[in-house]
């Protein structure tokens, strides 16, 4: 069992995290930034993450969210709905998109970068296997890319309209069916 301490410490980083990424003006969190605000040593930081990506990362995990959703008794394409529409509403909140942007911006020059998104995909991922079954990394990608692109490119969150030809599209790309699916 973790020790209370070390999960409350742990939880403040992050909130102190997702408050930087919220009041920041252009400028970047470093770890000796981060433990400055947070009032814990770069060593703590180096500790439980190792780079700020990852304490990037796992901070967007805290956005809000998505708990408590029951899918006994619906449809793989409403199992899809639902998922994208929480994707759509996780990349919307303000926060979580200042946090994928630096993400992805540090992506480009740092594999550190690069494994912390790759940690990020990978748990949505499986999130929707969870759901509907069996989802290769290419056809996530196809599904769950539009939305991204509406949201980060466009500025935009994506219609429910799309939403709903994405999964129309997912049922027939993953082969779902209409079929209600049980957990």
């Amino acid at each position: 069992m973790t020790d209370p301490r070390i999960k409350r410490t742990r939880l403040h980083v992050l909130e102190t995290t997702r408050r930087m990424l919220s009041e920041r003006n252009g400028e970047t969190i470093t770890l000796s930034s981060l433990a400055k605000e947070a009032e814990v040593s770069r060593r703590t930081l180096y500790v439980h993450w190792g780079t700020i990506e990852q304490v990037i990362s796992e901070a967007v995990s805290l956005a809000p969210g998505g708990d408590g959703f029951d899918s006994e008794g619906l449809s793989n394409r409403e199992r899809v709905v639902h998922f994208l529409g929480s994707v759509r509403d996780g990349i919307h909140e303000p926060i979580t998109k200042v946090a994928l942007t630096s993400l992805i911006h540090h992506a480009t020059q740092e594999d550190k970068a690069v494994a912390s998104m790759n940690d990020m995909s990978d748990k949505r991922l499986q999130q929707l296997r969870d759901l509907i079954g069996p989802v290769t990394a290419e056809q996530f990608a196809e599904l769950v890319g539009p939305v991204y692109f509406s949201e980060l490119v466009l500025h935009e969150p994506a219609s429910d309209a799309l939403i709903g030809r994405l999964a129309d599209g997912a049922v027939e790309l993953l082969g779902a069916g209409e079929a209600v699916a049980h957990s």
